[in-house]
């Protein structure tokens, strides 16, 4: 996992650093529920908290666009997101997300597709009658396909509509429930101001 996010972050440098480079900022509304399919006896003798989850929560970061050519560019993020999973044991993820995606111009529409990598520094349980994940159950790193698309106005603003999709399994490994597993989903919809 870790080599990923570091060959992640050498793709992002190289090309920004051979290239015509926009940098920005970006933010917006996140919904991020979680996959996951977890035997509740996972929760045993973790503390409990008396704060109350939501699925939904803001996003920002930093954007730079990479110009290719005309009409290709290459879209490197440095985000900010709370990811939650839901039903019994609720968790918040806190995500600092690199995506890195390739985007096409149709008429200022930019359709996108590309991959990300990200780091989860911390972790917030939420309880009521159940019990919930701590950061003592789930791996730091995490991984996967994004797909998008983002509408350019004003030659500096945009609107963007985005979907990520983990593909890591974030559970620690349990012997006791090797088929269990928690993966990440977020879409985002937000704006976002090019600087250049």
């Amino acid at each position: 996992m870790k080599k990923i996010i570091i060959l992640t972050a050498l793709i992002a440098f190289t090309a920004t650093a051979t290239a015509q480079v926009k940098f920005g900022v970006r933010g917006g509304y996140t919904l991020s529920p979680v996959s996951k399919s977890i035997h509740t006896d996972r929760y045993e003798n973790q503390a409990h908290s008396e704060s109350a989850s939501s699925c939904g929560s803001a996003y920002a970061g930093l954007t730079a666009e990479v110009s290719a050519s005309e009409k290709w560019f290459l879209d490197i993020g440095l985000i900010y997101i709370n990811q939650v999973t839901i039903g019994e044991g609720s968790t918040m993820l806190h995500n600092i997300n690199l995506p890195i995606a390739v985007k096409y111009d149709i008429s200022g529409f930019r359709p996108k597709v590309g991959i990300y990598a990200s780091y989860i520094p911390g972790v917030t349980s939420f309880e009521d009658e159940h019990r919930s994940l701590t950061k003592n159950d789930l791996k730091k790193f995490d991984c996967g396909a994004t797909f998008g698309l983002e509408y350019n106005f004003f030659d500096r603003f945009f609107i963007e509509a985005n979907f990520n999709l983990g593909l890591a399994n974030l559970l620690k490994e349990d012997p006791r429930h090797s088929s269990d597993y928690l993966r990440t989903r977020s879409i985002l919809i937000g704006v976002g101001y090019r600087f250049n």
